[in-house]
């Protein structure tokens, strides 16, 4: 019987329906590079708008034969019989018509590790695409197919060659623990792949960086030979091959907010300054061993100590040079790659790492802790069609804990900031030591009792996943965020106004000061230049009267109960931080868009 997963609802462009995930950052370790041994790969995963992350444990199963749509008109794909199981890291928006074909980190049971970056514009305009084509497919069959690395690559290479490719440019790194291997793709059916030295370490911020793939290499003659046709390169020049200034459209090659980063990342890895005029390398070599601490620090770089650090004491999250970690990361990810596949180690801070602490997760574990799980084959049949409630604000979820004390830090980020990330440190280092104690223990267990040391896994994975809730719920207690009065509901529409209270009575803070221009509301989620400002302020017994008219925000809000911030100000520069829960509503003309789009549930058959 075929199994086949599919979308209902109306027809959609698969240009509408493919969100993109706006400027992941990757580094890559090899296991010679590196200080413990071991492969390394860092991932910040980056998008904007309204998500939930959730983390699923896939089983292994064996099944029928059986057939996937993801996104809506996308190619149909045939699945694996045999699926080992999978670690899924899953960013879950609400999109009125479609979901998240470019976000997920994916580790698999053969010690595959898969995740992401967007390459920004690519020069395809002519885009080949078979049966629609091909986007979140090539993250979800590979890991369910890939044994290692290489074959990650013969995997992913093979569905662009049969289906091509729906996004306009990405970076997809595969590792195991031998190898790490990168597959750089265009829109249609071009790539190039290059593998990562064992003695190199690879920094990718969102544009191409393979110049000269590797000889032999799928795609190869075929990307040179189009590139050729298209005018984009000139072999009687007698230049070699260049596939980033071949496939990169001119206007995003060497892009300064790619630049910076890319050169920053390098330049805290390699312990020196790198000329911002040099054409920067696919990879790089180092004499000292890169360390889990020095991937973490590429991670949280906000370009310290530079002249592109331009926050000014205030967060930088939202800088226009736009840093590492930044308001739109959704989670940082570091992996160690083992031997014993369940030993591989998964170091995971959701939202911005920068003030949350990386706690330890291994594949091996059974179960995911209960603030962090769902069903996963719910998950796959909603993952482009995620119901607005799943993104209810809700403390039942983890996600919520990290976003609440990054939402009450970035206001406070001068006065706050320092503070928090001691706190952090000292705690990481604490989480440190116990895995250090734990690891021989753990593998003790598995010569003489695999399935016990599962379970001696999921345990402690759940006991560390819970002490780090509750070291953020510590650190958000220390903010001092104030009770926010808002209205039950909000409607999405231009202009609504409403009214909110907050009680200042105990923070010293006088309505006559209030500076009304830099008193804010909005979602954490979105730059403080498109939140609310306040239009008037009246003094009440205790506390403050404000009225607000729905900002800029509003216009990709998703309808759900949403926790909204409110950010005080008075003449002397002093902050106040606020929170309230409203539901936020659709209006009349965005619900008659998405029953015009669709939206509706996945089907199974």
């Amino acid at each position: 019987m075929l199994w086949l997963l599919v979308i209902t609802g109306a027809v959609l462009s698969i240009a509408a329906t493919a969100a993109p995930s706006f400027a992941c950052t990757t580094v890559l370790v090899g296991k010679n590079a590196s200080a413990t041994g071991e492969v390394l790969v860092g991932h910040n995963e980056d998008s904007g708008g309204r998500y939930v992350m959730r983390t699923h444990i896939v089983p292994a199963t064996v099944r029928e034969a059986a057939a996937a749509r993801f996104e809506p008109e996308a190619a149909v794909l045939s699945l694996p019989e045999d699926r080992p199981k999978l670690f899924w890291s899953e960013a879950r928006p609400f999109v009125s018509d479609g979901g998240a074909s470019f976000c997920d980190l994916y580790v698999n049971g053969h010690g595959v590790v898969l995740c992401s970056d967007n390459c920004g514009k690519s020069r395809e305009d002519r885009p080949d695409l078979t049966d629609g084509g091909i986007g979140y497919g090539v993250r979800r069959l590979t890991a369910e197919r890939a044994r290692s690395a290489y074959d990650a690559v013969e995997v992913a290479s093979g569905l662009i060659d049969k289906y091509g490719y729906i996004g306009s440019g990405r970076s997809y790194h595969f590792a195991d623990k031998n190898e790490i291997w990168v597959l750089q793709v265009v829109n249609g059916k071009h790539y190039a792949a290059k593998r990562v030295g064992d003695d190199e370490i690879y920094v990718n911020p969102n544009h191409y960086t393979i110049r000269q793939p590797d000889p032999n290499t799928p795609g190869l003659e075929k990307a040179i030979s189009y590139a050729i046709r298209r005018g984009w390169h000139d072999p009687q020049q007698k230049e070699e091959f260049d596939f980033a200034l071949a496939y990169q459209d001119p206007d995003a090659y060497r892009s300064v907010r790619n630049i910076h980063r890319h050169r920053r990342g390098l330049e805290i890895l390699l312990d020196r300054d790198v000329d911002p005029a040099a054409a920067l390398p696919f990879s790089v070599r180092h004499t000292r061993k890169i360390g889990i601490e020095d991937v973490k620090k590429v991670l949280r770089c906000h370009f310290e100590d530079t002249p592109q650090d331009v926050s000014g004491g205030d967060t930088p999250h939202f800088m226009r040079t736009r840093p590492i970690c930044v308001s739109t990361t959704l989670e940082s990810t570091v992996v160690q790659i083992r031997e014993n596949h369940d030993m591989t180690l998964i170091w995971r801070a959701l939202g911005r790492p920068c003030l949350t602490p990386y706690s330890p997760w291994y594949f091996g574990i059974t179960d995911v802790p209960g603030e962090y799980a769902d069903d996963p084959e719910k998950a796959l049949k909603t993952h482009f069609a995620v119901p607005a409630a799943d993104l209810d604000y809700s403390k039942d979820e983890a996600w919520f804990h990290y976003t609440d004390l990054q939402a009450a830090a970035d206001p406070l980020y001068g006065e706050k900031a320092a503070e928090i990330k001691a706190a952090v440190a000292e705690f990481e280092s604490v989480l440190d030591n116990e895995v250090r104690y734990f690891e021989p223990l753990a593998r003790e267990h598995f010569n003489t009792d695999p399935e016990k040391a599962r379970g001696l896994l999921t345990g402690s994975v759940s006991d560390w996943a819970a002490r780090t809730l509750q070291k953020l719920d510590e650190l958000y207690a220390k903010a001092g965020v104030l009770a926010v009065e808002l209205p039950a509901e909000i409607e999405l529409g231009a202009g609504e106004s409403f009214s909110v209270r907050v009680a200042v009575r105990d923070a010293g803070f006088a309505v006559e000061d209030l500076v009304p221009e830099k008193t804010l509301l909005g979602p954490n989620y979105a730059p403080y230049s498109k939140w609310s400002r306040a239009l008037a302020a009246e003094r009440e017994e205790g506390g403050l009267l404000l009225s607000f008219t729905t900002g800029e925000w509003a216009k990709n809000a998703a309808p759900c109960l949403t926790d909204m911030w409110l950010i005080l100000e008075n003449k002397e520069g002093r902050r106040l931080v606020g929170k309230g829960l409203t539901t936020l509503l659709a209006n009349a003309a965005s619900k008659d868009a998405s029953s015009k789009t669709g939206g509706g549930a996945c089907d199974c058959a």
